[in-house]
């Protein structure tokens, strides 16, 4: 953004007088800081985003740059390294992204360590919490404040004793990709990357193909609501805006409740001139305290991004040290609902 406050001034000149100034923002001599994001999921290989902060100014827009050239290590507990994670190429955001092959497990604890060339090296520590455990009692469609909506109702098991759950509900459409996959002389293709020879083998004896979905690594974020006063959401904006994420401290018992997603944007076509195809993912999660505060502060400032100056600004929380970002353990439970003709 170009300008960040507008400056309200009265004076008096035989009368009083309003008048706006902007400022611009001033040039800063602060130094880029790596950026790091990662959510280390039970029973799933280790991920992550790495990119680097930009200073604030005119004309300059507010993405992350990615880096390509990072060095992402996955750490055990003891310190000691497991595995250094890849760069895969990924143009689904603007952050670059690594993996690894390491299956992270549940009640253990990690280290990261993230080494981007002209900024410290970033470190954070995270404990994956227990598996979860839900049940889903029943889901049906219907409508919720005049909204077109899906809703589920959960039962989610209780924490240990004397002992908190971070809840976390989202709901995600993960996006698709639909090729065929050809044999020629016992090899097999993508018709994506041999087009050319598909074209000239297609119809030769032998030559056998199929239809295939490929799911990206590429997601958009479905709206989420719920009517649950205990919800943390109820302290952020109330229970009739829609959220990225429902969040809930549970404590001592188990947590019943009712999520809703909105329905116009379960199905390609929906909501999109050239509509995405893919599936829809819908994630209960135990995370790690830090990472729940992340999630949370991000929903306030989603509603009050504090760029106004009669209002505090909001800053989001982070266990990276030496950069920005956060590192959260988590343990879920998956649903996919598929809607396209895929």
């Amino acid at each position: 953004m170009k300008y960040l406050f507008q400056i309200w001034c009265v004076f008096s000149v035989a009368a009083l007088t309003g008048c706006i100034r902007d400022l611009p923002v001033p040039p800063t001599s602060g130094k880029a800081r790596a950026v790091v994001y990662s959510e280390l999921v039970a029973g799933r290989k280790a991920e992550m985003r790495v990119g680097k902060s930009k200073p604030v100014g005119p004309d300059i827009n507010n993405y992350f740059e990615p880096v390509t050239n990072a060095t992402a290590q996955l750490l055990g507990a003891d310190s000691q390294l497991l595995e250094q994670l890849h760069y895969v190429k990924d143009t689904s955001t603007n952050m670059a992204f690594y993996r690894g092959n390491t299956r992270i497990d549940a009640n253990k604890t990690y280290y990261i360590q993230v080494k981007v060339p002209d900024t410290k090296d970033v470190t954070a520590r995270t404990t994956i919490p227990p598996l979860i455990k839900v049940e889903l009692q029943d889901s049906l469609r219907t409508t919720l404040n005049g909204r077109d909506v899906l809703r589920f109702h959960f039962n989610i098991q209780a924490p240990p004793a004397n002992g908190k759950q971070f809840i976390v509900m989202e709901a995600l459409k993960q996006l698709a990709q639909l090729d065929t996959i050809f044999t020629y002389r016992n090899v097999r293709y993508r018709v994506r990357d041999r087009r050319a020879l598909f074209n000239q083998v297609k119809n030769e004896p032998g030559v056998t193909f199929v239809k295939d979905t490929l799911y990206l690594n590429s997601y958009l974020r479905i709206p989420v609501y719920t009517q649950d006063e205990n919800a943390d959401n109820n302290q952020v904006g109330g229970l009739n805006e829609n959220y990225n994420s429902i969040l809930f401290t549970q404590r001592g018992k188990p947590l019943n409740t009712q999520f809703y997603i909105n329905a116009t944007a379960l199905t390609a076509g929906s909501t999109e001139v050239e509509p995405p195809i893919g599936r829809v993912l819908v994630n209960v999660k135990s995370v790690t305290q830090e990472y729940y505060d992340f999630l949370l502060t991000y929903e306030k400032v989603r509603r009050n991004p504090g760029l106004n100056s009669l209002i505090q600004a909001i800053q989001i929380r982070s266990n990276a040290i030496g950069g920005l970002g956060v590192i959260g353990g988590c343990s879920q439970v998956a649903y996919y609902l598929y809607y396209d003709n895929l």
